[in-house]
């Protein structure tokens, strides 16, 4: 399989660049003469509905895109009739997903793979929280996560009750994701065809990876079953939504539509932005989330495949926590120490934790496929990955000299803290799985999901930390939040305060210089004066990744997502038009 990598314009250094400055004007002279993407005019669910019907769902026959609003619980519904509990099995089904080029080996494959759901109070639970990976002589491309979705009846559905499931697709090397939503009907022993519809995503738009799929399942099977620990998973879904961070409308802070506009903009689709949202405190102000063909049903179990966001999200977390278990003296810490492949390679000599974490660890590495690509991004299991990134050479800069970004750099992190971890710890004992018990699951972000090694003997893998996180809104606010708050949480310290402050510009420590102009790097987050007013700049750090995924932590502690793959860099008219609704200067 061949997937395409560039250098990522997560750098944004291609205004930099001058060899690029003639692609980017050729790149704006197209944009200006395209047409406006159309605005989706499909209509919208009404009684009594005439998609999705029960006739329908006995076809086998595929429908026509339609409104998400289709697969929603309407006004209208009554508690559903029967109870569900039982297991959903799928078998590998042709996709249907339209695009400009020819389909990677599986990637227009549904995959074969099983759920197990059990209805309680309209809300349908799955008992696998996390990735659910297809297993068998699988062909397909995709792994799922299946979220929380809802039971029901309508009036017009007779004998059958009627159930709907967000699920995402994610790819099994870069951790895209498709926001889908699944919609069948059921009676007690039997279900429905099930249609599945993704009309939003945030995958490689560069390489027309986007697109809309859709598929009729028609050999699912249901498996009534009364789980053994039932109470107990109903119990944990209450738990866990309970401790959720309350989400608000924009509007309620966004009166006049300025923040609300910055995430309508349509650039190469009509519904450009995945997940537009304000964070104050703890109060999660929410964008209505739009796809291609309308919002989507259940925003707070989008999932967004974030990229770069990753190396701060979990990669700097993890080595924060890890300063904070072990004290801070683990970012000088040598790699060669902890990873035998490099042990002897004169490239690698002097070079610590913190250099990795920092892209200063003047060792041979770019986002070109040559360094990226054919190292990490196809490399399967932890010693293939590093014995790849062993096979590299070295650069001119002494460590800690100069910036270089390199995302190889980040999984040469994950395998060195693997190993101290084990050297503190015992054999056996993995660093993910610390900070997932010390500080995920605190903050109530234990489903946070990321991608790992996959190796062959079905071991646990290794976080591959350079892209590959998937959270949902209420996992990015949370973890954003902690950065916020210097690593504290309800009066408990998580993380380093002193590596949090370091990072965030809260100490005397310049960072490393960038090939982006005014822009700062320091223990993976990036940081850019933006001026508000005459009277008033603010400095403003944040996670970025490619496709133009941001998070911004603003003064006072606010917080800023956005996610998105149509490469909309626009920080500074973003900062200005959160500030013109929530004071950022004093």
């Amino acid at each position: 399989m061949a997937l395409r990598c560039k250098r990522h314009s997560e750098k944004a250094n291609v205004l930099m660049k001058p060899y690029l400055i003639g692609i980017c004007l050729v790149l704006l002279i197209s944009a200006c003469a395209r047409s406006e993407p159309a605005p989706w005019n499909g209509p919208k669910l009404s009684w009594p509905r005439d998609q999705l019907t029960v006739a329908q769902l006995q076809a086998d026959e595929l429908l026509p895109l339609i409104d998400m609003s289709y697969f929603a619980k309407p006004a209208w519904a009554t508690e559903a009739a029967h109870h569900f509990s039982g297991s959903v099995s799928f078998v590998e089904t042709a996709l249907t997903f339209p695009k400009n080029r020819a389909a990677y080996a599986g990637e227009d494959i549904f995959p074969a793979f099983s759920v197990d759901l059990i209805a309680h109070e309209g809300t349908l639970i799955p008992v696998q929280t996390g990735p659910i990976v297809a297993g068998g002589q699988r062909n397909s491309f995709w792994d799922v996560i299946v979220g929380p979705g809802r039971v029901w009846q309508e009036e017009t559905d007779d004998e059958w009750s009627r159930a709907s499931l967000p699920l995402s697709m994610i790819d099994r090397y870069m951790g895209q994701v498709r926001n889908c939503v699944a919609a069948f009907t059921y009676q007690p022993d039997t279900i429905s065809n099930i249609y599945l519809q993704c009309s939003q995503e945030t995958a490689d738009f560069n390489d027309n990876s986007g697109g809309d799929l859709r598929v009729m399942l028609a050999e699912s099977v249901y498996q009534p079953t009364n789980f053994l620990n039932a109470e107990q998973v109903i119990a944990e879904h209450i738990q866990h939504q309970a401790r959720r961070l309350a989400v608000l409308p924009l509007n309620t802070i966004d009166p006049d539509g300025h923040i609300g506009a910055y995430f309508n903009k349509s650039l190469w689709t009509n519904a450009s932005t995945s997940l537009g949202a304000v964070v104050v405190g703890e109060q999660i102000y929410l964008h209505p989330p739009r796809t291609r063909h309308g919002v989507y049903p259940y925003p707070n179990e989008m999932r967004h495949g974030v990229w770069s966001v990753t190396k701060s999200m979990a990669g700097a977390l993890a080595l924060f926590y890890l300063a904070e278990r072990y004290g801070d003296a683990v970012f000088d810490e040598l790699v060669t120490a902890y990873v035998p492949a490099l042990a002897d390679h004169s490239a690698w000599q002097g070079v610590t934790f913190a250099h990795t974490l920092n892209m200063a660890t003047g060792t041979e590495g770019s986002e070109a496929a040559e360094h990226l690509l054919n190292i990490l991004v196809l490399a399967r299991t932890a010693e293939e990955s590093i014995n790849n990134i062993a096979r590299l050479g070295d650069y001119p800069e002494s460590p800690g000299e100069q910036y270089n970004y390199a995302s190889t750099n980040l999984f040469v992190l994950s395998y060195a803290m693997q190993s101290y971890v084990e050297e503190q710890e015992g054999p056996g004992v993995y660093y993910w799985d610390l900070v997932h018990e010390n500080v995920l699951k605190p903050i109530g972000a234990e489903y946070f999901t990321l991608r790992h090694t996959l190796e062959s003997d079905g071991s646990q893998g290794l976080p591959i930390l350079a892209y590959g996180a998937m959270p949902t809104l209420d996992e990015a606010a949370k973890i954003a939040v902690l950065m916020a708050n210097e690593g504290e949480y309800k009066g408990q310290q998580l993380l380093s305060r002193e590596k949090v402050r370091e990072a965030l510009g809260r100490s005397d420590w310049a960072g490393y210089a960038t090939d982006e102009r005014g822009v700062t790097y320091r223990h993976s987050f990036r940081s850019r004066l933006v001026r508000i007013s005459n009277l008033c700049t603010v400095d403003v750090h944040y996670m970025l990744g490619y496709g133009a995924n941001l998070v911004l932590l603003l003064p006072d502690d606010v917080v800023v997502l956005r996610f998105m793959d149509e490469f909309d860099f626009a920080l500074d008219d973003l900062t200005r038009r959160v500030a013109k609704q929530i004071p950022l200067c004093r």
